[in-house]
């Protein structure tokens, strides 16, 4: 291999990189929640505390992304959302990191 070669394998993995990096921080941009006039990041960490707080309340109090107290009256609809938020964003990543897995 010569060095040109070398320069431009290491040029696209680079620009794969970027490419992943830019997708995930899409992303988690997207996995932003507007809810009851209170924003929530639908991350695995909120999702799983809205699952635990639900299995013990019918409705409970939690911090939005902004610390400010927000409570939940219906956390079955409250979780069903977080999660179609999740798995749209994920879904996306998803969809560019195989496209940019197979350009490789």
């Amino acid at each position: 291999m010569d060095i040109d070669e070398l320069k431009k394998q290491s040029d696209r993995s680079y620009e794969i990189a970027l490419a992943k990096q830019n997708a995930l921080e899409q992303a988690r941009s997207k996995m932003v929640l507007a809810y009851e006039g209170h924003l929530f990041l639908a991350d695995p960490l909120t999702i799983n505390l809205v699952r635990t707080l639900s299995d013990f309340h019918e409705q409970f109090v939690l911090l939005d992304s902004k610390d400010n107290p927000s409570l939940i009256n219906d956390p079955k609809d409250f979780l069903s959302k977080l999660i179609e938020k999740n798995q749209e964003a994920l879904n996306q990543y998803y969809q560019t990191y195989v496209k940019n897995r197979t350009l490789r």
